[in-house]
């Protein structure tokens, strides 16, 4: 069980919760959440995953990307996060969220989601022309993945977990 922080491009932690390790290797680490698991956001407004969730984090790409299980079984959603790279501190795996984000409910097509709230992380932040650019170059690679993302099975939980 690992803890993982989503930050503000700030540092500041603004959602947290607990995960299980599936798999690891050097430039990647894939974990799965529970449906009823808890989450923690900063300003108090807690609440507990309403479907199965299997996230890959990669340490050398600026997105992350999560497969979304309804209780089921069946796969809801390719989401992706366009993000910073995670990096470890204190032992739990942190990101800064860009917040523009990927959204695909098969069969429709992907799409760019959360345009508003990454024009005011750009005002707040102040994010740069090239930083946004950039984000945006991300954004497109991440709509194809997501289109070409072959989900694995829905996590099996229990004792043992997967």
């Amino acid at each position: 069980m690992i803890q993982v922080h989503a930050c503000k491009a700030d540092g500041a932690t603004y959602r947290n919760w607990s995960a299980v390790v599936e798999s690891a290797a050097d430039d990647l680490i894939v974990t799965i959440g529970q449906a009823g698991s808890p989450v923690f956001n900063a300003d108090g407004g807690n609440f507990h995953l309403e479907n199965h969730l299997r996230a890959y984090y990669w340490f050398d790409k600026f997105y992350n990307l999560i497969e979304v299980f309804d209780k089921n079984g069946n796969l809801l959603e390719i989401y992706i996060n366009v993000a910073s790279p995670p990096e470890w501190t204190n032992g739990i795996l942190k990101f800064k969220d860009h917040e523009l984000d990927i959204s695909k409910y098969p069969p429709k097509p992907a799409e760019i989601i959360d345009e508003d709230e990454f024009a005011e992380a750009v005002l707040k932040y102040g994010y740069s022309r090239e930083f946004q650019a950039k984000m945006y170059a991300v954004a497109q690679e991440a709509l194809t993945l997501a289109e070409n993302w072959n989900a694995k099975p829905c996590p099996v939980f229990g004792e043992n977990h997967a």
